[in-house]
């Protein structure tokens, strides 16, 4: 994920691209363009530059791009002055490192145009969603749980949760709708409630890398949410804790069970027995990945048969456009209940007269009071097509040199967060 400098390493490092004469690049036109830092000011910057006077405006705000220390790095910054030599820009609020994409963006050319559908089936389900959206695919052989037979995969269940539980559930949400506060908890998020050891109370941190768990903090963002005022908080987060280790709880797990953006059910694990080691993260993992066999073995057996199908088929205002991927935004607050991070896409994409296709996953999104803003990454497109495409964008052929290349920085919307 792209992170912020803070204020004295920004100055420090911008102080060394001007000192040691680092080569800065300029993104304009269909080009980048070669660049030198020859001052930093209060609060503004000073580069000599051979570029077109022509591509430089005045007012508006143009990409730069340097490696320091084998680090890519980025900013947005807004011309104050453009002579033919010399190039004066506002300081900027802020230098981006650990960049997460490849190519810079762009604005669309005139004739770019993009549509989109969904990739598989879309259902109208009756049960709650959550923020999270997961296609169901199948998932990876276990040597514990076969998909195939859902009577025999819930005895698997029942037989593998008994060796760390004395209490375990199944419990579907279509006629028992979400009640405690960690079946709320599991379908506001789309993450598993995991209290390891009452005695230790709600975990700090979540150490996986797509978040996966309801942290302490996370808890406490909940508790806000409903009403509790913030200076309170931390009593509301001790007292629940308290009254779990009261009741005689050792430890527990609520794994939601997802299909697309609905939680479907949960499964529940429960040890009041003491003498039984408190639950493990490999655990949790055992029940995570039981949980999406699930969803898959419900799938695979027609419980969704019937459900009406979702609208397919949209158009994309795009925002900003790159090889790697695109920015675009819709106005629905409708379509943002389904179109979540994760949701996979098949993109239909026109321009320089060709018609182009890609499958692609949101990586992000952002909203702002009048409309919704997605982040989209290509997963997979034709060679000819990519390169036909890189070449429309940036004005130049395809090399290897682009393959270790970084991504820019979005256009648009600053508040949308980089991974």
């Amino acid at each position: 994920m792209a992170t912020s400098l803070r204020r004295i390493e920004k100055e420090f490092i911008l102080g060394s691209v001007r000192d040691e004469k680092l080569r800065v690049l300029l993104i304009a036109g269909s080009g980048e363009w070669p660049i030198t830092l020859t001052e930093v000011a209060k609060d503004r910057l000073i580069f000599a530059h051979g570029m077109p006077l022509r591509l430089l405006k005045r007012g508006d705000s143009y990409e730069f791009r340097f490696v320091y220390r084998e680090q890519a790095m980025a900013f947005r910054a807004k011309v104050l002055e453009a002579r033919e030599s010399s190039l004066v820009v506002e300081l900027p609020k802020s230098v981006y490192k650990n960049l997460g994409r490849r190519y810079s963006r762009r604005v669309p050319p005139f004739d770019f145009a993009v549509s989109f559908s969904f990739r598989g089936d879309r259902y109208e389900l009756s049960f709650p969603t959550t923020q999270r959206f997961d296609p169901v695919a199948e998932p990876d052989p276990s040597p514990d749980f076969d998909p195939a037979d859902i009577r025999l995969l819930v005895r698997e269940f029942d037989e593998k949760a008994g060796t760390y539980a004395n209490e375990r559930t199944l419990r579907m949400f279509k006629e028992h709708k979400p009640e405690s506060p960690e079946e709320r908890l599991i379908v506001r998020t789309g993450r598993c409630f995991y209290l390891p050891s009452a005695a230790g109370g709600l975990p700090l941190v979540d150490p996986y890398v797509e978040p996966r768990i309801i942290t302490r903090e996370a808890f406490g963002d909940w508790l806000r949410e409903q009403g509790t005022r913030g200076d309170l908080i931390d009593e509301e987060i001790l007292r629940y804790e308290r009254n779990k280790k009261a009741s005689g709880l050792l430890s527990e797990l609520l794994v939601p069970v997802m299909f697309q953006e609905y939680v479907i059910g949960c499964v529940c694990l429960r040890n009041t027995e003491p003498g039984r080691p408190p639950f493990d993260l490999a655990v949790l993992d055992t029940f995570y990945q039981f949980a999406k066999i699930l969803a898959y073995s419900l799938k695979i057996n027609g419980y969704f048969r019937n459900a009406p199908k979702k609208a397919s088929g949209f158009s994309a205002d795009v925002i900003d456009v790159s090889a790697g991927g695109l920015l675009f935004a819709n106005p629905s607050r409708e379509l943002a209940a389904s179109l979540l991070p994760g949701s996979r896409l098949e993109l239909q994409l026109k321009t320089g007269g060709r018609k182009l296709k890609a499958s692609a996953i949101v990586k992000r999104s952002y909203r702002d009071s009048e409309l919704v803003y997605y982040g989209v990454e290509y997963e997979d497109m034709a060679p000819e097509d990519f390169r036909f495409l890189f070449e429309s964008l940036y004005g130049r052929p395809f090399t290897d040199a682009d393959s270790q290349s970084v991504e820019g920085l979005i256009r648009s919307t600053p508040d949308l967060k980089f991974d």
